[in-house]
């Protein structure tokens, strides 16, 4: 998608500039990007694969109850949680230490660092893989996610430490932090592919989707960059920074004010 095309309920654009960008290291610092984890910074969804291999079929068949309104997210994941039974650290650990990275992550990375822009990962998969799987690419990345961990006895325990008392959607609610993580003057940009991206992709400025998400975002009208890598990201993000430096999607600031006065 054409950066030009973007801006079907932008707020007023700045006129081009062309200045260099260590001149601009502090409109950089504006920009703050929420990325997903499983299935965006991952190629696979590994939520799906611990369960496959370490759970069994209600970790899967317990969301029913979610969608007819009996059970929020976060009684699901506790009764998926419980359906691992003595599952071994050292094959966890392989599983999750295989998982690729969708490729230029590590350089998107690389860019945010050196321009100055906020990096965060919101998910409501697990700190139980997103830990050992940065810590074998050396990532330290700041991320908000659901505190589950394997017991000595291989079974997993789950807290919700980034839930909302208001959101029945995520056990980590990915809304509220952006909203308590960011500032009223940064350029929200949302990465992600599933369903609980839709509700952080209304309150966000720029979005980049696929999968599901991207047919969510069709679907309400809302404006999105398609990608399949992070380099596509960062080059889209490079043209933001030099030609709408403080670019404000209407739609999204009104959604973020709306969901200020419910909290």
């Amino acid at each position: 998608m054409e950066l030009g095309k973007y801006n079907d309920n932008a707020a007023e654009i700045k006129p081009r500039i062309a200045l260099g960008y260590s001149i601009l290291n502090f409109i950089f610092s504006m920009f703050h990007i929420y990325c997903d984890f499983d299935a965006t910074v991952t190629i696979n969804d590994v939520w799906d694969r611990l369960f496959r291999q370490f759970g069994d079929e209600r970790a899967f068949n317990v969301w029913g109850k979610f969608n007819s309104g009996e059970y929020a997210a976060a009684q699901c994941i506790s009764e998926a949680c419980s359906t691992v039974k003595q599952a071994p650290e050292k094959e966890l650990m392989a599983l999750f230490e295989a998982e690729p990275l969708r490729p230029g992550f590590i350089e998107l990375i690389d860019f945010c660092a050196n321009e100055n822009i906020k990096l965060t990962v919101v998910s409501d998969g697990f700190s139980l893989y997103i830990r050992p799987i940065f810590a074998k690419y050396g990532i330290e990345v700041p991320y908000y996610a659901n505190t589950v961990e394997l017991t000595a006895q291989g079974t997993l325990t789950a807290e919700f430490l980034n839930a909302r008392e208001s959101c029945r959607f995520c056990g980590a609610c990915k809304c509220g932090t952006i909203l308590t993580t960011s500032a009223d003057e940064d350029t929200i940009i949302y990465v992600g592919d599933g369903y609980s991206d839709h509700c952080p992709v209304e309150i966000s400025d720029v979005i980049f989707a696929r999968d599901m998400l991207a047919k969510f975002c069709s679907r309400e009208n809302l404006p999105y960059h398609p990608f399949e890598d992070f380099f596509q990201v960062r080059d889209v993000i490079k043209k933001y920074l030099i030609e709408r430096p403080k670019y404000k999607r209407l739609g999204a600031t009104k959604k973020r004010k709306e969901l200020y006065k419910t909290e």
